[in-house]
């Protein structure tokens, strides 16, 4: 059975006890037991929360603190840790105040210590509430960023692609000189123009007939979806002309095949 012998150290006589909740908290729990001078102050037992009654029996008449720190409960076997508070000596009295003022300074660095320790596991507590919630606010924007990409041709339920689609194909249709300017186009610019010939022949027989059947077919043969590009086109037509209708395809169709550049484009025009 060690026995160590020693001057009062609060310090080690803190680290004991941190020892003993450790241990505890680990499902290993070691009894114990402390005396000051021969009385013991706190009997066998295995729980933490009784180590500091000692205190409540220490005066400026103690002259030894004995902690007896057992291997189990089964066991008589421990080890015994012995602070002297003070020694005899002529001057007896005035040498326990020194030593009481000593012990009681070191119980108040102890003591400040541990407020220390404790402020700073809090602090360490938050900050790891705080990294929870900034990883989880960063999955958030990855998911929106997401659907953003998967949303990058669309402008609100408009599909960038089949609008600039149908723009080209209105476009080309009331300009088929357009393909005629490109090699190899002018077989295709024929066909265009004599599909145009062919559409304005069925509609001329009976305008009213022609309204009539226009208001029965428009809805089936058009979606929700091409109705909107339709929309959106006539505004078009209306404002713009010819050049400048060309120009807008060319800008979309640019902004189609490179679309890292419709953030610098809207941050041109949307200010």
């Amino acid at each position: 059975m060690p026995v160590s012998n020693e001057k009062f150290d609060q310090l080690k006589i803190d680290k004991l006890k941190h020892f003993l909740e450790d241990m505890a908290a680990k499902g290993n729990p070691r009894p114990y037991e402390i005396f000051v001078d021969n009385l013991k102050v706190v009997p066998k037992t295995d729980d933490p929360k009784d180590f500091e009654n000692y205190e409540y029996y220490m005066n400026e008449n103690t002259e030894k603190l004995r902690i007896l720190i057992y291997n189990s409960a089964a066991s008589p076997r421990n080890d015994q840790y012995c602070f002297m508070v003070q020694h005899h000596s002529a001057s007896h009295t005035v040498n326990g105040l020194g030593e009481l003022d000593t012990l009681i300074q070191e119980k108040i660095t102890a003591r400040e210590r541990e407020i220390e320790m404790n402020q700073l596991r809090n602090e360490i507590e938050n900050l790891h509430k705080q990294l929870e919630e900034a990883e989880e606010y960063a999955e958030s924007l990855e998911s929106q960023l997401e659907v953003q990409k998967k949303s990058k041709f669309k402008l609100g339920n408009i599909n960038m692609g089949e609008f600039a689609s149908v723009m080209l194909e209105g476009v080309i249709r009331r300009n088929p000189q357009l393909l005629a300017k490109i090699p190899g186009g002018e077989a295709l610019a024929g066909v265009i123009e004599q599909d145009n010939l062919e559409k304005e022949n069925k509609q001329l027989p009976d305008e009213k007939e022609t309204q009539a059947s226009f208001q029965k077919k428009s809805n089936p043969a058009v979606s929700e979806e091409h109705q909107r590009y339709i929309i959106f086109l006539q505004h078009m037509e209306s404002v713009l002309d010819t050049q400048q209708m060309q120009t807008a395809i060319q800008i979309l169709d640019h902004l189609v095949h490179h679309p890292e550049k419709i953030k610098e484009v809207a941050a041109l025009l949307l200010k």
